[in-house]
């Protein structure tokens, strides 16, 4: 299993944890693979009770908790469809994310898949909205999907740092791609997507804390293990709120 570990040296980072995507934010692999295997999913009960539990060792969770209650169940199915989803959501608000996407879904019948998107090509990726880049990772993700040289299925089986490296081996897929996956789609339980911004800004409005990078912060954060993707629901969810956003709309997709 590769390890991934916080350096600052360029050449010295394992390959899994590099900045692949001039669109997915440069953040390493902030130990996020260290520890033992984990393929386990997160469940609803699960999630109240990593709530409950953070509750329990961290003061300004526990306010979260008290105040919003446990965080929405967000997830993404297991597919394509999700992938090209998160290409789109890269560095740019979720909202013109969503818009794109749900005109490639009228495009393609609802039935966003590598052959539908083959058939139809760059341009017109790029008529519904695409970036040129974006319409790159999309088509090149669909001939390696359709060409057998990269699974989903496999995926699921593949514990935290091997599935985040496999991810990271495609065209356009950075940390914050990958972690988003786990967190979303595989809903593992122990993910810190430390690329996220509103993850950043929300850790530091739920603690009150100034944190010089994204580093320190996971440093912070090694108190929420196992429940590192519990924690990042709950500073969501008080995130969207501070900011007059229903959590469960966010969720509903």
């Amino acid at each position: 299993m590769m390890k991934c570990c916080i350096v600052t040296t360029w050449y010295l980072i394992p390959r899994a944890c590099r900045f692949a995507s001039a669109t997915d934010p440069p953040f390493l692999c902030p130990r996020q693979c260290i520890g033992k295997r984990r393929l386990e999913s997160l469940t609803p009960q699960g999630l109240l009770h990593g709530s409950l539990r953070l509750g329990e060792i961290d003061p300004d969770l526990h306010r979260v908790y008290q105040t919003h209650g446990p965080p929405p169940m967000w997830g993404r199915p297991q597919t394509y469809a999700t992938l090209v989803r998160i290409i789109l959501e890269q560095q740019v608000s979720l909202a013109a994310a969503k818009g794109t996407f749900q005109r490639l879904g009228n495009r393609l019948s609802q039935k966003i898949t590598p052959t539908g998107v083959l058939s139809i090509g760059l341009e017109e990726l790029r008529q519904l909205g695409f970036s040129r880049q974006k319409a790159r990772y999309a088509i090149d993700l669909a001939e390696r999907i359709t060409a057998g040289a990269f699974s989903l299925t496999k995926l699921r089986r593949l514990d935290d740092c091997e599935a985040r490296g496999e991810m990271m081996s495609l065209l356009g897929f950075g940390p914050w791609s990958a972690d988003i996956y786990l967190l979303m789609a595989l809903k593992r339980p122990d993910v810190l997507p430390l690329g996220d911004l509103g993850l950043v800004k929300g850790v530091q409005e739920a603690t009150g804390r100034t944190f010089a990078g994204p580093d320190a912060i996971a440093r912070y954060a090694e108190r929420w293990r196992p429940w590192r993707s519990v924690a990042t629901r709950m500073i969501w969810q008080a995130y969207l709120v501070n900011r007059g956003q229903d959590p469960s709309r966010i969720a509903a997709g």
